[in-house]
């Protein structure tokens, strides 16, 4: 089994998770206002604060996770329009198409999937207008890669899911996955062509997609080019790591808040 897959899946379970707890936070707000304001009247409020210190807690984190959800909402919406405008622009750009092959009419060097329920392969003309045949295999091939795997709606899925969470955790997550995405990609391409080619292929690729002869080594550059030159293994990426500790102090979370469910005074 793939590590994106297995990273998809502990990251929806997480996220099942999130919405499970929500769902006890929502159902716990009228109690615990009601405890608040009944406790108030008949206790000192150092000692009142004290007995309800977890309900304030929890308050906080009703109030943060509503915050999250609506920003998520928004960010989903916003991504539905987005997605149809790019469709539109496609459709009005595309200068020749082959199935699953899109050729954009662009003086930019673009290489991508896209597609939520229909996915489709974007190449522009400049990278078949420049690039050599054995280096325009290699970018379909890295393309197909992610259209077999279904990345494009996987992603879409994560990227507004992320959003759940604060944006460094968000990022961080969205990151890894990403990044395990392309890797996985290029094994495909490697599958069936030499990796040290394919590793040319992609500095060539941003070399010119950003007009510099040394192209910036960023996170995922840096990553893609140890692994295709044997510096790095598929099995020493281990992102999944982070989901099943999140996952487990996130359950550990839950069933505390179970257990102190009520105003600590309550319990005395």
């Amino acid at each position: 089994m793939k590590k994106s897959n297995i990273v998809f899946t502990a990251f929806i379970i997480v996220v099942v998770l999130y919405f499970s707890y929500y769902y006890f936070l929502i159902k716990g707000i009228p109690i615990w206002i009601y405890d608040i304001k009944n406790c108030y009247k008949n206790m000192e409020f150092i000692t009142f604060f004290e007995n309800h210190i977890n309900i304030f807690l929890y308050i906080l984190l009703f109030l943060s996770a509503s915050f999250f959800i609506i920003r998520t909402i928004i960010i989903f919406i916003n991504s539905i329009l987005n997605h149809y405008k790019l469709n539109r622009y496609l459709n009005n750009n595309t200068y020749k198409k082959f199935k699953n092959l899109y050729i954009l009419d662009t003086d930019n060097y673009l290489a991508f999937n896209t597609g939520i329920i229909s996915r489709k392969i974007i190449i522009s003309k400049k990278i078949l207008d420049k690039f050599s045949k054995e280096e325009r295999k290699h970018v379909f091939l890295h393309e197909k890669g992610h259209l077999i795997n279904g990345d494009s709606f996987k992603l879409f899925i994560f990227s507004i899911l992320s959003n759940l969470f604060p944006k460094k955790i968000g990022k961080r997550l969205l990151k890894d996955f990403s990044l395990l995405k392309e890797i996985e990609a290029d094994m495909f391409c490697i599958s069936k062509k030499d990796r040290l080619e394919l590793a040319g292929t992609v500095l060539r690729f941003y070399s010119n997609k950003y007009n510099t002869t040394i192209p910036m080594m960023n996170n995922y550059l840096n990553v893609r080019i140890k692994f295709l030159l044997g510096d790095l293994t598929y099995e020493e990426l281990k992102p999944e790591k982070i989901y099943f500790s999140f996952g487990s102090l996130l359950l550990l979370f839950i069933l505390l808040s179970y257990i102190f469910n009520y105003c600590l005074c309550s319990m005395h």
